[in-house]
């Protein structure tokens, strides 16, 4: 068993894609005692708010239900992990009226127990790691073994996702600035003026500062320090 764990982690740690990152998750199943898998990751960057993306191996039709009904706004599953950081044993004691929809959905497409583990890497950056199973855990003794081996699992598709999924959610968010463009920012960057940017780059100031205001409008600000903020956020400006 240990032997088939530490090939598990190998397998998620490896993996090339996000396919290939959730095929790992499905296969650590076996040695889990659940089905099903998801795994979601929110990032809070600042001037852009919160973005969220999963990977989801549960069934297709519960996923696009989900999708269509807004389920993640009401999910108790999904507000325990980004604001706590103890595991969260699925049972009917965290489901209110409003969200009693979810838990029947659930349980109809075999997704009515298990346990969501948190993986909270900063207050920017917070993952959440569910495994779901048709069956209420046989015992108090399988119930631990599934969370202990579940926050094995948590921490290493976390990291995988930080190589295979977040720069991804970033690009996505970066404004497309053309060359010259790009060029003034890492010189707004550094706190060069649209004169001393002129100079470096042997144009005028008016060319320098119509290059800057362009790049302020892409990013959606109205000032030098909120653009570079962004930048950093998302990983333009190290």
């Amino acid at each position: 068993m240990e032997q088939d764990a530490l090939g598990v982690m190998w397998e998620v740690l490896h993996a090339q894609d996000e396919a290939g990152l959730l095929q790992a998750m499905r296969g650590a199943m076996a040695t889990i005692s659940c089905e099903q898998v998801l795994y979601g990751i929110e990032m809070r960057l600042p001037q852009l708010g919160v973005v969220q993306h999963i990977t989801s191996g549960y069934p297709m039709p519960y996923q696009q239900l989900y999708h269509q009904r807004a389920f993640i706004a009401r999910d108790p599953t999904v507000t325990h992990c980004q604001t706590r950081t103890d595991p969260l044993v699925w049972s009917e004691k965290i489901y209110v009226p409003a969200n009693h929809e979810i838990m029947e959905e659930s349980r109809h497409h075999g997704l009515g127990y298990g346990v969501s583990l948190p993986v909270h890497e900063s207050p920017r950056v917070v993952g959440m790691l569910s495994l779901a199973r048709d069956q209420p855990f046989a015992s108090a003794a399988e119930e631990t073994r599934t969370i202990q081996a579940g926050e094995v699992l948590a921490a290493c598709v976390h990291m995988a996702s930080q190589r295979l999924i977040v720069p991804g959610i970033l690009e996505s968010k970066r404004p497309r600035l053309s060359p010259q463009e790009g060029e003034c920012f890492k010189l707004v960057a550094i706190g060069k003026s649209n004169w001393d940017i002129g100079q470096i780059l042997h144009i005028s100031e008016t060319t320098a500062a119509f290059h800057v205001k362009n790049v302020l409008k892409k990013f959606g600000v109205s000032t030098r320090m909120q653009a570079v903020a962004m930048g950093v956020a998302l990983g333009m400006i190290s």
